[in-house]
């Protein structure tokens, strides 16, 4: 499935290189999982919150012992509903919704402008 278009919306300023790889990778690995379990999404605007879920429910807790992969995993599906420009009742859908209590803002943006 091609992404290039949809990393580009990534902001990886502040990310090492290494950083960023692990993030792409990841999310690549995600869409990868979306792709073979549901193979007529051939296209990352086809995918829908029920795919998103069944990662997060399913494929992750079966493939994934450490809760510290788990949460790295989780942090790239955040930024991938992000960076396809999905609405932010997904994050909640998906309890990845930023609490309020404040904190330390993260360090990978989503560009919001259609220009890169």
């Amino acid at each position: 499935m091609p992404l290039d278009h949809i990393l580009k919306r990534l902001d990886f300023k502040a990310l090492s290189e290494t950083e960023q790889r692990r993030y792409v990778n990841r999310i690549y690995r995600i869409v990868g999982v979306i792709e073979k379990r549901f193979p007529h999404v051939t296209q990352p605007e086809q995918i829908k919150l029920k795919h998103v879920q069944y990662y997060r429910n399913v494929w992750l807790p079966e493939h994934s012992p450490s809760s510290r992969t788990r949460s790295e995993y989780m942090r790239a599906l955040g930024l991938l509903v992000k960076a396809l420009r999905r609405p932010d009742s997904w994050l909640g859908a998906l309890g990845l919704r930023p609490n309020c209590r404040g904190g330390r803002p993260s360090e990978v943006g989503v560009r919001k402008s259609k220009k890169f």
